[in-house]
């Protein structure tokens, strides 16, 4: 029949929807009320009929002065169980009106962020068994609207989250998108799991697509399970328990059955009209039901079965009003707004019907009403019982809906409700569900609680806000509860009117058999009205502007009922279900077995009724976070060590890999000699040694066979003149059969390696005709490769016991303990090696660091070999040495002069000494021609009071040597080797301190100066320039410390006052980013709840980022060098020490460590604390991340699969590689792999950007800092790019001594630069990519340019192997690419009236390009400079290293007419090798420049010392010959100890006042 009626309405519909345009409900309610268009929207403020009592009368807790509401539950609403309705209401009506609420009222969600008012648990409750003081139930304070709360005027106002209307919320969803999501798009339904399926067995798809229902953990299971397993209906919280599950999908089969005959009605509708359509059916429906069929049921119920009579929808004028009946028809003027009393109280009056289970009713077999039992799937209880329970079932309302939905309608009906009174069944009192950390509460309690949260008023203030009379007693509540009414008054202080009961407890307490008191039912009544009243879309609507309905239709839609739907969509018969569903009356069918009794162990027929519920538990949310928590930041810390621990495992590797190309540094092919003793071949030298490339040669006239290096400098030699042993050869007989090691006593083994076994063959068979000359045996033996590489003796071998023997040696010649020399683990077998060594002419020469073909060596050893054996012993040796060690002045002189008189004749020949000084010149390689040769021996004969051809006898030598002035140096003279230092003297022992060589060199150039004009001798050194002197006026020295310190500090300030400036004012800046960020966090953010959660750890973290973001952005600025370099010639370079570049990242990457470290540390502290929190109350402080919520949001969670989180990690990780490579020590040893850890710059940009685009605290705010330094920097490398990819022909590639490779390439005609600048080049046969920096040789004026660059790194000997002409044949050497020029200190050379240039070994590249620009400069009439004398200082180990450097200072010499340069050049290694030599050459050298005014090493008008230098000497000095110059620059480059000794003598001087200002620029390498 009912089916017939929805056919006849059809037609009206279909006219109506065909010509007219209708406007359907809107499901936000916005504009249903055309007038006030925000009332009775989603998100809509709840209305007070009360006054709030908030007890600061602005958003704090009221009733802080009520007891505690788990007392006021006990005592309330706690009570006998099993008692059922007294007027026959069922479980139908129960839950019902659960789904009634749930589609008008929806205020559950918690504020964000969230707000705890715990509830304190009582000592004796059963949730605190321990009886603990502190414990509490959780309990978050409700969402309000955040514009309210800040004043007594604007007091606080919680918010409905879905509208007031009945407009099928419930069913179709709180939004739009969210029913686009459960419909099926087809014929108007909603989706269904089986769209074949019949209506009557059909249900919701499942929710794969994850929408956002409400899915706390079932306390059944106690854990988080995935929201797909609900099904797809339209309440958010339609799956809190079975019965409410069933009413969704009875409305969802409802939808769809209407959809369907209007479709079949109707063909030619689209899905859109059908679905509008048929929703608009099922809300009349809906509210048909809600408000005339269960209203008034709910409200009241006499004695005589009787309901409440609900006001008609229109009331004739002439009727007259009783109650809240004066609303006639929809006013636009009425606001269906939820009140806070009907969400706080009122309508929680349902808590005191609803039962503890449901009886579950299958199908009826005849007269049996067929009661099924339930499966109990819970440890510890029944397997079977004869009711569901509603404790248990929370959250698993699937799994009994899908199987049993008839079942649980049937017996909703049979199952009578809860007796109308004030208790609670423990279902709800003690075992409603919770979070996860507790999974039992007292909704009792809750409810009490929130009336307080939510600032009700009490009792009798909200009775006279509803028009009733304030109850002036405790007893006139209820007085059929005087006892509990007695105890409440107790409770509350013994006050005598109820005033401050809450609302809660006073209503229900109210409560009769007919239903709610008069206050639950005034204020219920009052919100129906009105949500009826004030919806433009209720169905019995006729006014003509919003008439949705036909009269006809109306009065159809009045006569269906929630019986109907039940036939028409479910499989239960007409016979099985009562009349009225909503009731159950004594003459209806199938009444319950009993009334369900909670927690009472009932039983029926042998089976429990229904099964206890599952105990309170509680849950540690850091639970499964502690290894990872520990393991990640175990890892980070470790990751320190480990990359350092990788850094020096690299080094060792680097080192392993140079020696390996130094071994392979050769060429390849070996050329054939036209020389038949003369052999190409590979020398192997040890198994860390390597190989080199060397030339075997059989010399048969002097009996020795000469190793040289290819380009022919000696590196050892055999002597076989004395030899009688035998020589024994080792052949390798596998693999390539090319080894051969040679083996003569008491030298080390000479192993070979030829090209292939017919080479060694051939020298084979040359080496033994070569012996069988010289009558010398050989032995033969053939080994395996390998046996011959273990079994030959090598140098490092040889070494060791060599170094024993000079520690002996030490022993011995200065009466040192063992201990003192390390010996005192020294064997009986070591001491006879030692006792039985002996050295050969080789290994004397290297012990005095000279070579082997030396004639000085040679002398030296035929004089110290006295038994003329061809090598020197233990004996021998000792006795030379304690000579040279202890010796007076005429001693060491007779033994060089005993080394040259070889004939024992008692003089030397001026030939003789002409020789003898040449052999002290033997390692210059310098030429010197026999006329400046001739002067110098005119000089010393007549020193020595000679006549120019005269012979030279001892005395004479030693007028020479050893007279008076040079007496106290030669004293002095010891033997130095390697390990060995000459202990200290007093001041009376033989031999002080060599003073002459340690003076101040200023004073040593004038003191020569001096001389030569009063010798009346020319020279380079009779620069003769007058010097002014001016008058001064002294400084006083202040007087006490603490004035000196204070001079000290104004000093320095002076120095870098710019720097100060800049450092103090970024310093500032920083300061301020972080402060901003950290009060932010801490003030003004304190709504968002991170700092509670995490403390105030937050705010350093926040800062800490922020101050991140600011010094990593930065540092782009300062890598900006193009832009650097063209800023420091621009007048900013005035203000802004533009040199400091380099230092100035060094400092914004030390703050930038400092704050990342805080950052990291901070986060490790505030990961603790989030980890430990709800997933659910993180929701509010990180709003911008989701995550489906069966996921706990676990330390790993936030770490590893968040991106911010995850992008933390990595660039913690990029951050400690980059650092760790860039230690200096890494930089020295590791250039590649600091330049490659460096590019990482580009993964940590990378990923900062990524770490904040995840918005977990706050919207990215990288940007605001980066892109200002980012265009700058990609300008930079734009212009970079457009340099460096232009390929630049090399003219000339030349291999320069100490592994110097000079390169010279044609010079781009845009390529503008000054001298001192350096450039970054990468060469295209080794790596396009790889760029490495070296300063340019060459000067602005050439037309070229060059490079200098010394072969110390794998890609450094890579390049001069590339560039060896033996390796390039007849190929164009490759070509380069340069990027560059980028400016530094040394370019400003020029800007200061003296400049004091400092260079160290290869540091003095950007000095050669100085020094060619002084020369251009000086010969140029128009350049004028403020500078007006340069000192230029080289400090090098020997003078190998400055051959190439020569020819560019004697260019500036020659062309220095104004006498603006003078250089000093300083070797520090004959000091350490060989001090009489030393001292020899050192006499030598003063005679020499007497005569040519010229070094006798260098051919230079340059000072040659010998020695360190003093740099705190020498610039003191400059005070003296420049007493008018107030500040001088200086200019250092080399290895960090040279120019921290400058940089520590600068330091000091600047401490006084009397002297100038040293203005130190730096570089090291």
């Amino acid at each position: 029949m009912l089916t017939w009626a929805l056919v006849l309405l059809l037609p009206f519909i279909w006219c109506q929807s065909d010509h007219e345009e209708i406007e359907y409900s809107p499901q936000d309610g916005w504009y249903n009320n055309p007038v006030h268009i925000d009332w009775g929207a989603i998100d809509g403020q709840l209305l007070r009929r009360s006054s709030p009592v908030y007890a600061d009368g602005v958003y704090h807790m009221a009733g802080q002065s009520r007891p505690n509401p788990f007392e006021i539950s006990r005592i309330a609403h706690s009570g006998t169980p099993g008692l059922g309705s007294a007027r026959g209401r069922n479980a139908m009506l129960v839950y019902f009106g659960q789904q009634v609420v749930e589609e008008v009222l929806d205020s559950q969600r918690p504020g964000c962020p969230r707000e705890f008012e715990n509830v304190p648990i009582p000592k004796d409750h059963p949730y605190n068994p321990e009886g603990k003081d502190d414990l509490a139930m959780p309990f978050l304070r409700t969402r309000y609207d955040a514009s309210t709360g800040y004043s007594p005027n604007n007091p606080r106002q919680q918010l409905n989250e879905i509208t007031p209307y009945i407009d099928g919320t419930l069913i179709y969803g709180p939004a739009r998108a969210w029913t686009d999501a459960i419909r099926e798009f087809k014929g108007g339904r909603l989706k269904a799991r089986d769209p074949n399926a019949s209506i009557k067995d059909s249900f919701p798809a499942e929710n794969t697509i994850r929408l956002p229902f409400a899915n706390p953990p079932a306390p059944r299971q106690h854990k988080l399970r995935p929201v797909s397993r609900f099904l797809t209906i339209g309440n958010p919280r339609g799956n809190e328990n079975p019965m409410l599950l069933t009413f969704a999908i009875l409305f969802f089969r409802w939808h769809n059955k209407i959809a369907m005959d209007l479709e079949t009605a109707h063909p030619t509708w689209g899905d859109e009209a059908l679905f509008e359509e048929a929703r608009k059916l099922v809300i009349a429906h809906h509210q048909n039901i809600v408000m005339y069929q269960w209203l008034p049921l709910w409200l009241e119920i006499n004695n005589s079965s009787q309901a409440m009579e609900i006001p008609s929808y229109f009331r004739p004028t002439s009727s007259q009003c009783k109650g809240g009946c004066g609303y006639n028809g929809y006013s636009s003027e009425i606001h269906p707004g939820i009140t806070q009393e009907f969400q706080t109280a009122a309508m929680r009056f349902g808590h005191t019907l609803v039962t503890p289970g449901l009886w579950l009713r299958g199908p009826r077999q005849g007269t049996d009403c067929n009661y099924k039992p339930v499966k109990v799937n819970i440890q510890g209880q029944p397997g079977e019982v004869h009711a569901l329970r509603l404790c248990n079932s929370y959250w698993n309302s699937q799994d009994t809906v899908e199987p049993q939905l008839d079942d649980l309608i049937r017996g909703m009906t049979s199952t009578l409700a809860e007796k109308e009174d004030h208790i609670m069944v423990p279902d709800l009192r003690d075992h409603v569900f919770g979070p996860l950390d507790f999974s039992r509460r007292d909704l009792g309690a809750i409810n009490i609680q929130r009336g307080r949260d939510h600032g009700i008023a009490g009792y009798n203030a909200v009775r006279l806000a509803y028009g009733l009379k304030a109850k002036s007693t405790w007893i006139e509540i209820n007085p059929q509860l005087e006892e509990v009414l007695s105890k409440l008054q107790s409770l509350y202080g013994n006050t005598t009117a109820p005033d401050e009961l809450d609302i809660f407890t006073g209503g229900l307490l109210e409560t009769t058999e007919d239903g709610p008191g008069e206050l639950f039912k005034a204020i219920m009544l009052d919100q129906f009205l009105r949500i009826r009243h004030g919806d433009r879309f209720w169905f019995e609507n006729t006014d003509s502007r919003f008439r949705r309905f036909s009269d006809a239709e109306i009065a159809e839609i009045r006569r269906i009922t929630l019986r109907d739907i039940i036939l028409n969509v479910t499989n239960v018969l007409d016979t099985e279900i009562s009349a009225d569903v909503f009731l159950h009356k004594p003459t209806d069918p199938c009444p319950q077995p009993e009334q369900l009794k909670a927690d009472t162990n009932q039983v029926r027929d042998g089976m429990v009724v229904v099964e206890n519920c599952t105990t309170l538990q509680h849950y540690d949310y850091f639970y499964g976070s502690e290894a990872s928590f520990a393991l990640t930041f175990l890892f980070l810390g470790l990751c320190v060590p480990g990359v350092v621990g990788i850094m020096l495992l690299m080094v060792k590797m680097r080192q392993r890999r140079i020696q390996e190309a130094r071994r392979v540094m050769a060429p390849k092919q070996r050329a054939k000699s036209n020389d038949p003793n003369s052999f190409d071949v590979v020398e192997w030298m040890g198994p860390t040694m390597g190989e080199r490339r060397v030339k075997v040669k059989f010399d048969k006239e002097r009996k020795k066979i000469h190793v040289t290096d290819t380009r022919r400098k000696p590196l050892r030699m055999l002597d076989l003149r004395k030899l009688t042993a035998k020589i024994h050869f080792r052949t390798s007989r596998d693999r390539l059969r090319n080894m051969m090691s040679i083996r003569l006593p008491n030298e080390i083994d000479l192993v070979l390696r030829f090209g292939d076994e017919e080479e060694r063959e051939a020298f084979t068979h040359q080496l033994e005709a070569f012996l069988q000359e010289m009558g010398i045996n050989r032995e033969v033996h053939e080994f395996d490769e390998k046996s011959v590489f273990d079994l030959a003796e090598t140098k490092e071998e040889r070494q060791k016991i060599l170094d024993t023997f000079f520690r002996v040696i030490c022993v011995q010649a200065f009466d040192r303990t063992p201990g003192q020399m390390n010996l005192d683990n020294l064997s009986a077998d070591d001491i006879n090696k030692v006792q039985k060594i002996q050295l050969t002419r080789t290994e004397f020469s290297e012990a005095l660091g000279l070579k082997p073909t030396s004639v000085f060596v040679r002398n030296m050893f035929l004089l110290v070999d006295a038994d003329n054996s061809g090598t020197v012993s233990f004996q021998e040796f000792l006795d030379m040495f304690i000579v040279m060690s202890s010796g007076d002045a005429d001693d060491k002189a007779m033994l060089m002069f005993n080394m040259y008189d070889l004939r024992r004749r008692g003089y030397l020949t001026r030939s003789e000494f002409v020789k003898m000084i040449k052999s002290l010149l033997d390692l210059s390689d310098q030429s010197i021609n026999d006329d400046e040769i001739n002067s110098l021996i005119d000089t010393m004969f007549m020193t020595a009071g000679l006549s120019t051809n005269q012979n030279i006898d001892l005395d004479a030598f030693k007028r020479i040597f050893a007279s008076e002035e040079h007496k106290q140096t030669l004293e002095s003279a010891s033997l130095g080797i390697g390990t060995i230092e000459k202990p200290p003297t007093s001041a009376k022992a033989k031999g002080g301190k060599r003073n002459e060589h340690r003076k101040t060199f200023l004073q040593s150039y004038k003191m020569n100066r001096n001389n030569m004009k009063r010798e009346g001798t020319g020279g380079g050194l009779s620069r003769s320039k007058t010097m002014v002197r001016v008058k001064t006026v002294e400084k006083e020295i202040p007087p006490t410390r603490t004035q000196q310190k204070m001079n000290e500090v104004i000093r320095y300030i002076e120095n870098y006052k710019r720097h100060i400036f800049w450092v103090t004012l970024y310093t500032l800046v920083l300061i301020g980013v972080f402060s901003e960020r950290a009060y932010y966090y801490s003030v003004e953010r304190e709504h968002a709840g991170l700092r509670r959660i995490a403390g105030y750890g937050v705010t350093i973290t926040r800062g800490a980022a922020s101050a991140m973001m600011f010094t990593y952005s930065s540092l782009l600025v300062t890598m900006s060098r193009n832009v650097i370099t063209f800023l420091r010639e621009t007048f900013l370079h005035t203000y802004i020490p533009f040199d400091s570049a380099i230092a100035f990242h060094k400092l914004i990457a030390a703050y930038a460590l400092f704050f990342t470290v805080m950052h990291c540390v901070g986060h490790g502290i505030n990961l603790y604390h989030i980890s430990t929190q709800a997933s659910t109350d993180l929701n509010c402080v990180f709003r911008e991340y989701f995550r489906a919520t069966d996921i706990l949001a676990s330390f790993q969670y936030w770490t590893f699969e968040t991106i911010t989180g995850f992008t933390g990690v990595i660039l913690t990780l990029i951050i400690i590689i980059m650092y760790v490579f860039a230690i200096p020590y890494a930089r020295r040893n590791l250039f590649n792999a600091f330049w490659f850890t460096h590019n990482f710059y580009i993964l940590l940009y990378i990923f900062l950007v990524l770490h904040g685009s995840g918005r977990l605290v706050q919207s990215p705010l990288f940007q605001n800092f980066f892109y200002g330094p980012l265009v700058i920097y990609v300008i930079d490398k734009l212009i970079s790019v457009s340099r460096k990819k232009r390929e630049i022909s090399v003219i000339q590639a030349d291999l320069l001594p100490s592994d110097v490779t000079g390169l010279k390439f044609k010079r781009p005609l845009d390529f503008e630069y000054k001298s001192g600048q350096w450039v970054r080049i990468a060469c295209l046969d080794i790596g396009e990519d790889e760029y490495h920096p070296f300063t340019l040789t060459s000067a602005p004026h050439e037309d070229f340019l060059s490079l200098h660059i010394r072969a110390v790194g794998p890609w450094t000997i890579n390049l001069r192997s590339t560039y060896d002409p033996n390796n390039l044949g007849d190929r164009i050497p490759p070509k380069v690419y340069v990027d560059g020029p980028f400016g530094e200190g040394h370019q400003d050379w020029y800007k200061y009236p003296v400049s004091v240039l400092v260079g160290g070994g290869i540091g003095v590249t950007p000095f050669a390009s100085i020094l060619k620009d002084i020369v251009h400069r000086s010969q140029t009439d128009n350049q004028r400079m403020a500078c007006q004398k340069v000192y230029f200082l080289w400090v090098t180990r020997t003078q190998k290293q400055f051959e190439w450097l020569t020819d560019i200072i004697r260019d500036v010499e020659n062309a220095d007419r104004q006498e603006l340069v003078a250089v000093h050049i300083f070797i520090t290694q004959f000091q350490q090798k060989f001090d009489l030599r030393t001292t020899m050459l050192y006499i030598c050298e003063r005679h020499f420049h007497k005569v040519a005014g010229k070094s006798l090493f260098t051919g230079l008008s340059a000072t040659t010392h010998f020695g360190r230098p003093q740099f705190q000497d020498f610039l003191t000095s400059l005070s003296v010959e420049h007493r008018s110059v107030k500040q001088v620059g200086v200019f250092s480059c080399g290895p960090p100890p040279m120019t921290l000794k400058v940089d520590r003598a600068c330091t000091e001087l600047n401490k006084n006042i009397r002297l100038p200002t040293y203005s130190h620029h730096f570089e090291n390498f």
